[in-house]
């Protein structure tokens, strides 16, 4: 990745940090004082690249004054008129004017949330003109942009665009080369998106079509630094493929036994992907619970496979919430937390993941949570007995 896109990406997570985090309420207030004195949003005289950069640098990190909904408003109202100013004046240099660009394309995103709902057409403008620019690396911001709102409607296409925009995406990343690496970056960022997307919305067949044409296309780049993304995409797609086969789960139990779900041929099993830091996954722990209890005894089983580092702050968890089934968990501090080895080899990427598996050890859901689990248990073990 080439500094001025780093940096410019830095620029932009700044942007939503002041604008978002509730961290940054000690800063808003400092904000606030200095805006007495200085406009912050005063735009500086001329051309100069330098002192036009740094301008926008400053802007972008600052919080808004007022930390209501009305206050932030305001101040990506304010951002937008500055951002404009730049835009409109002649004799800008493409670093600074695509600087520009790329912040105002952010906070014109971000106005309807406010309740700003002129933002929207004015991003499509916007979009429009930078597409009418003669500059190449404008007229590049404009296609990146266009591409990346196609990528956000993926999920609503019909299939045969699904698959049209996923080879699209395939030949970018094809003529992308080590070379040119904001090129590749950016190809492989928007692979990803719309792979991501897929799976997120469950279509689950497209996503595997776009994994392994991504996966191959960066294999016969045939280099090393492509490793680790290679390994990530092949993962997350052998997680898709489950369905119908059979789930290879092993590994240590927190009393030192050995473990393997072939031991559970015959039953249920419930594998669940959690930590004690996870939020959602201690929320759907009473319900996993009910269950365990309603169908233990018709052949119901759970095995936990824990992405926690401290083994003393999990054992007492597990023991002070009574969770009486199977939890797997690495000693090798180099196996703990996402480098949990079965987590890897299914591309676990956010718990809890939840993965039920049939009296045959086939794998029938990837997302067994609430009442998905409940319908689920009831169509393999039968209704729960309510007379107990």
């Amino acid at each position: 990745m080439t500094p001025r896109i780093l940096s410019l990406r830095l620029i932009l997570g700044l942007l939503i940090a002041a604008i978002a985090s509730p961290t940054l309420i000690a800063t808003a207030q400092d904000a606030a004082a200095e805006a007495e004195t200085v406009d912050v949003y005063a735009v500086p005289e001329g051309t100069d690249a330098n002192e036009l950069q740094l301008y926008l640098r400053k802007l972008a990190r600052t919080p808004p004054p007022e930390r209501t909904p009305e206050g932030i408003l305001a101040h990506l109202q304010k951002m937008d008129e500055s951002f404009t100013t730049i835009l409109d004046r002649d004799a800008v240099d493409e670093e600074t004017y695509l600087m520009a660009a790329e912040l105002r394309l952010q906070v014109l995103g971000l106005l309807p949330q406010f309740g700003d709902n002129t933002g929207a057409l004015k991003r499509a403008k916007l979009i429009e003109k930078l597409q009418n620019d003669d500059r190449a690396q404008v007229k590049a911001l404009a296609a990146r942009i266009e591409l990346q709102e196609r990528i956000g409607r993926l999920p609503t296409l019909p299939d045969a665009a699904k698959k049209e925009l996923i080879k699209e995406l395939a030949g970018n990343l094809k003529s992308a080369t080590m070379e040119n690496p904001e090129e590749l970056q950016l190809a492989i960022q928007g692979a990803m998106q719309a792979a991501q997307m897929l799976d997120r919305y469950g279509d689950t067949e497209n996503a595997v079509f776009a994994y392994d044409t991504y996966t191959s296309i960066l294999k016969a780049k045939n280099e090393a630094d492509l490793g680790d993304l290679i390994e990530t995409l092949e993962a997350t797609a052998r997680r898709l493929k489950l369905p119908g086969n059979e789930i290879e789960v092993a590994g240590t139990t927190l009393d030192g036994s050995k473990f393997n779900i072939d031991q559970y041929k015959g039953k249920v099993v419930l594998v669940d992907f959690w930590a004690t830091w996870c939020g959602p996954c201690i929320g759907e722990l009473p319900n996993v619970k009910e269950m365990y209890e309603a169908y233990h005894d018709k052949g119901f089983e759970v095995v936990g496979i824990s992405l926690d580092n401290d083994r003393e702050a999990l054992v007492e968890f597990v023991k002070d919430n009574d969770l009486n089934w199977v939890t797997l968990f690495e000693e090798a501090p180099e196996l703990q937390g996402w480098d949990n080895p079965i987590a890897r080899y299914y591309g676990i990427s956010g718990i809890p993941t939840v993965i039920l598996v049939d009296q045959s050890g086939k794998v029938v859901n990837l997302n067994a949570r609430d009442e998905v689990l409940r319908t689920e248990l009831a169509r393999l073990l039968g209704p729960i007995d309510d007379s107990k």
